[in-house]
């Protein structure tokens, strides 16, 4: 029944609370996701992101536009909540980006010469060190992070960042994959609040 419905009869039910009416519409706009996941796919891996934070994010812009839509805007549903979708996997990829290099834009090269010292920060360091390079992270960005998670969502952040997939952390952690899952999505969100 509700599959034959159009997309304002669908919103409509959604503003009723009926769910299936809301299942059918996240049927209906699984290939425009899908396809701005395409579009976006390449670069989102590159920095870190997998296809399903991707889709995670697509939904969170068709529920926006389930909420924030209105009939009399001149624009139909469809081409609003393509534009929600797009915009949101945007600024995921934006937001994640910038956050992963932050540290890494205001690094220091190991080899930067000190003409006072005529010996390069490489050579200053003890090379029987465990990792020097973390001694040039940049402590600035980290004291806020530790301001804003949780000691839990910490490690599962410093996991992430040393490339750890989820089903790694759940292992590590000894967490279920659905707890990992709603933990990255929490520092996400908070990582996003704080920009």
């Amino acid at each position: 029944m509700h599959e034959n419905m159009n997309d304002n009869e669908l919103l409509f039910l959604i503003n009723e609370n009926d769910e299936i009416a809301f299942e059918t519409l996240i049927k209906r706009y699984e290939t425009i996701i899908n396809n701005v996941i395409n579009k976006y796919k390449n670069k989102a891996i590159n920095i870190g992101l997998e296809v399903k934070d991707l889709r995670q994010e697509g939904l969170v812009g068709l529920t926006t536009a389930v909420k924030t839509f209105s009939e009399t805007k001149e624009a139909s549903f469809r081409t609003y909540a393509n534009i929600l979708i797009e915009r949101t996997i945007q600024d995921l990829i934006k937001s994640h980006d910038r956050i992963k290099y932050r540290s890494l834009n205001s690094a220091i090269s190991l080899d930067t010469f000190s003409e006072e010292e005529q010996q390069s920060l490489y050579d200053v360091i003890d090379r029987n060190e465990i990792a020097p390079e973390l001694k040039m992270i940049d402590l600035e960005n980290r004291k806020e992070i530790v301001k804003l998670l949780t000691p839990f969502e910490l490690k599962v952040y410093e996991l992430k960042l040393d490339g750890k997939t989820n089903k790694e952390m759940s292992s590590i952690l000894e967490k279920n994959q659905r707890s990992i899952e709603n933990t990255v999505q929490r520092i996400k969100t908070k990582l996003k609040l704080n920009e």
